[in-house]
């Protein structure tokens, strides 16, 4: 990914630096003047050329933020936000955003059908959408709302919702060490963020490193410092690869497994470990020898006996917090990870096909599949995946739509809008909204984004400037082009915050 400027109101001002006693020192307004206008110049330039980068895909959407957390934080607060920050999180923390209560009186139709109408869909393709009163899941607006399209990393929401009513907000998953004699046994639980070691950025998940130190512990206290490793990752089952998705999206996935570390990357530099549970023993092997502890041998697969003790644990995130982290930044290998979960929750086992299996089963649970409130029942989904990666997920705009309507109400579920990206703030969302159609979203609108190749998809909530709180969903496959369609999205979902109806 490559960093373009995007137009911000609130971006710093540009120092220049002169020699003392030149030419430059005796006259330092015009070398400003002409340092802010290169500067201008060249962020209007890298503005007008993201249409031809997103064509090329040298500029995506997805992944990782390419800002830190703290970027925020040095930068004037704008107008609708808030300066108290959470530890670790950035200062411009939007306060428009709706709340996980959904208020206020429900939108006009007519009014906002009149509003949605005036945005031009001629070029989008194939194209569904829907927006429901959040509060009360009244029907506002739609447009081919049943029709199955490419859901991309919209998919997303499916899987976390799931999760989050399979396991709990609150449930966390637990890695164990076992002693089993003079053998150890790493025991993976599926803790889709178990790092090496502390990071400095919020959220701060289990690390192996003190589950090392806790194991050499109890090891010395035994007065044994030599051992034998063996690693359990039996908890998932089936492939670790999805055959739906091509060799090429080792880039944007891990192979996946029960036991990992570090999402089972050596480094940032290198593709995922095609064998991750091997891997994390290896990286556990390291950290207990640095503890004082031999690891006789190379670590192989093993299960501990049902007498083994447990000598060492380390719990993940609550879930609640893996949803947030995994929507926030479009993570399809902690989605997967989700996925598994809910298959395994489900009694359909913790693979592919039993997690899409026990996903279908949670979503008709939920109520969302059946007719209500005057919609028809909803189009039975094709899933294939937890991320969106694979292109034969076939999903409509209403079950998404319903879906966020569901969570909006149900406080189990919450964590599935606190943890949408902020429209020009946070995650996948922060490199958008800034045309002039679209800038009046920015820090209002939270919204999971969805990109493939020809497939660009806009799923969240948002208030309108009426008071009312609706939740939405707007899809396209195949339109003419890439970057006009990621504008709609935009632009359809400001229309909805700026909405006076």
């Amino acid at each position: 990914m490559i960093r373009v400027p995007t137009r911000r109101h609130d971006a710093p001002g540009i120092a220049v630096q002169t020699g003392v006693g030149g030419p430059a020192a005796r006259r330092p307004w015009g070398l400003v003047a002409l340092a802010v206008l290169v500067a201008a110049a060249l962020v209007t330039a890298a503005v007008g050329w993201r249409p031809a980068l997103y064509r090329t895909g040298l500029l995506v959407d997805g992944g990782r933020p390419t800002v830190p957390p703290t970027f925020y934080d040095a930068l004037p607060v704008p107008r609708g936000t808030s300066a108290s920050p959470q530890p670790g999180r950035p200062a411009a923390t939007p306060v428009a955003a709706a709340s996980a209560a959904p208020s206020g009186p429900a939108p006009d139709r007519a009014a906002l059908a009149k509003a949605l109408g005036q945005v031009d869909a001629t070029k989008m393709g194939k194209t569904s959408g829907m927006v429901l009163d959040a509060r009360t899941g009244q029907l506002l607006w739609a447009r081919d709302q049943g029709r199955n399209l490419v859901p991309a990393s919209t998919m997303k929401v499916l899987t976390c919702a799931a999760a989050l009513d399979a396991l709990g907000p609150d449930h966390r998953f637990t890695t164990r060490a076992l002693l089993d004699g003079s053998r150890l046994v790493l025991v993976g639980a599926g803790d889709p963020y178990l790092a090496s070691k502390p990071g400095k950025d919020y959220p701060h998940p289990g690390t192996s490193a003190a589950l090392a130190q806790q194991v050499a512990a109890a090891l010395k206290a035994k007065g044994a410092t030599t051992v034998s490793l063996g690693f359990d990752e039996s908890l998932f089952s089936g492939p670790g690869w999805n055959p739906n998705w091509p060799t090429s999206y080792a880039d944007q996935v891990s192979t996946i497994g029960a036991l990992w570390i570090d999402q089972g990357r050596p480094s940032d530099k290198e593709s995922p470990s095609a064998t991750p549970g091997a891997s994390a023993a290896t990286v556990f092997a390291a950290q207990l020898k640095a503890q004082g502890i031999t690891v006789e041998g190379e670590p192989a697969a093993a299960k501990a006996a049902d007498t083994a003790e447990q000598v060492g644990a380390v719990q993940s995130l609550p879930v609640s917090v893996l949803v947030q982290e995994t929507l926030v930044h479009s993570d399809n290998s902690a989605a997967e990870v989700l996925l598994r979960h809910v298959g395994t929750a489900g009694g359909q086992g913790g693979s592919f096909t039993g997690g899409a299996k026990a996903l279908a089963q949670r979503l008709d649970a939920m109520g969302v599949m059946a007719p209500a409130k005057g919609l028809p029942a909803t189009t039975a989904p094709r899933l294939l995946d937890g991320s969106g990666l694979s292109r034969g997920n076939q999903v409509s705009a209403q079950l998404l739509a319903r879906v966020l309507q569901h969570a909006a109400v149900t406080p189990r579920l919450s964590a599935l809008h606190e943890g949408l990206p902020a429209a020009g703030v946070t995650g996948t969302l922060h490199a958008r909204f800034y045309t002039p159609a679209s800038e009046a979203g920015r820090g209002i609108v939270k919204a999971k984004t969805g990109t493939l190749s020809k497939v660009s998809t806009l799923a969240g909530r948002t208030r309108t400037r009426a008071g009312g709180e609706v939740v939405f969903a707007f899809m396209s496959n195949s339109p003419q082009q890439e970057w006009d369609v990621r504008s709609w999205l935009d632009q359809m979902s400001t229309t909805l915050a700026t909405c006076r109806c």
